[in-house]
């Protein structure tokens, strides 16, 4: 594990913009500001002056990158997907799953448990930070790009032996609040440390309220595959708007979203209530052509991934372009972006002592960006 220091005029935290150093030592940060002379024995990255550091990204809602889908059920391919996104600046990750059979789901969830165990996994690879189970426990009337063969009831036993086969490592659930057996779902999610989110879901603004006081906390991509907001009758995306405490998944990538949904959505929630994600399927790094997801074809073009149907099947985006697109959409400030990358992340998942931000004792994941969101250096022990 090896000791550094970096330098920049500006490093980013939630706090604000510094011009200094930062000092590594053991895998943590030791120090920060003007610190050069106290750790002059250690080597030295000097940024451009333009450059920014920032927080490692993490990604709470991806499936797959560089040709490989967490549904392949693969420890190689955890690892494509890992060392995949650390190039893209991500320090940590949601491996996400899709509805499929019971069985798949099973072996996809003992890869993850598989992966995290072997020790020959690649070092230099983003954490898989847990699981995001994305289904099956949704709504046929909003199914988007998920299978409908493969929606399935909720059972204990089930969901338990999907815990068991993961080592515990389901953090967060995407669940529809109209289907059976939701409130004893997340009434589950409640006593087992993992996120209930609001997806997937054509139910009232009441029935989502009503899951929020249950417990639920987070919004799976806020507007997509959703009912929304209507004047007479509200949908989730009202309630979930309205909901204080309630974290929102936004795709910003200009296709998923308006720029001025997206402002709204800002408005509303604040930086503080806001989580970026890719919902980035396999194609992501790859470029255009024809792949899978969910036992479903996906035809990618541009910067769009849709099924046959035409039907968006999650994205191609990348954590440092979701952010640059934010910044154009909503004209937020560079911290709040910090916060809505990564900040806000770490704390859904119990992690803000260790990750999401720059700050003394906390675990040392950085990224570099050129003055135009570009990836430059990824800096982690």
């Amino acid at each position: 594990m090896r000791d550094y220091v970096i330098t920049s005029e500006r490093i980013i935290t939630t706090k604000g913009v510094i011009a200094g150093a930062i000092a590594v030592e053991k895998g943590k940060i030791a120090a920060i500001g003007d610190i050069e002379k106290e750790y002059k024995h250690l080597p030295v990255h000097h940024c451009q002056s333009t450059d920014l550091i920032m927080p490692g990204f993490i990604d709470i809602h991806i499936h797959g990158s560089n040709g490989c889908d967490v549904m392949d059920a693969k420890v190689d391919a955890l690892d494509v997907i890992a060392q995949a996104l650390k190039k893209q600046g991500v320090l940590g990750f949601l491996a996400t799953t899709m509805t499929q059979s019971e069985d798949a789901i099973f072996n996809a969830l003992q890869a993850v448990a598989q992966y995290q165990t072997v020790t020959n996994s690649t070092k230099d690879a983003a954490k898989i930070l847990g699981v995001h189970l994305e289904g099956p426990f949704i709504s046929p009337d909003k199914i988007g790009a998920q299978n409908p063969d493969y929606l399935q009831r909720f059972s204990l036993e089930k969901l338990e032996r999907w815990q068991y086969a993961a080592k515990g490592q389901i953090r967060k659930l995407t669940l529809a609040p109209e289907i059976e057996g939701a409130e004893s779902l997340t009434s589950w999610c409640k006593n087992n440390q993992v996120i209930a989110s609001i997806g997937h879901t054509n139910c009232t603004a009441k029935q989502a309220k009503n899951a929020i006081d249950q417990g639920c906390l987070q919004a799976t991509h806020l507007f997509n595959a959703m009912s929304g907001i209507d004047h007479r009758h509200p949908g989730a995306a009202m309630a979930l708007l309205m909901a204080k405490d309630v974290a929102v998944e936004l795709i910003v990538d200009g296709v998923h979203l308006a720029d001025d949904t997206v402002r709204m959505v800002y408005e509303i929630k604040g930086a503080d209530h806001i989580i970026l994600i890719t919902d980035a399927i396999s194609a992501q790094g790859v470029g255009e052509g024809v792949f899978e997801l969910g036992g479903q074809k996906v035809l990618v073009k541009g910067n769009q991934a849709r099924l046959e149907n035409g039907v968006l099947a999650g994205s191609v985006l990348t954590m440092n372009k979701a952010l640059a697109t934010m910044l154009k959409f909503s004209a937020c400030s560079l911290p709040e972006l910090v916060k809505m990358t990564s900040t806000n992340a770490a704390k859904s998942l119990g992690l803000a002592h260790k990750m999401g931000d720059i700050q003394v004792g906390m675990d040392a994941g950085f990224v570099v960006l050129d003055h135009t969101f570009q990836i430059k250096q990824k800096l982690q022990n």
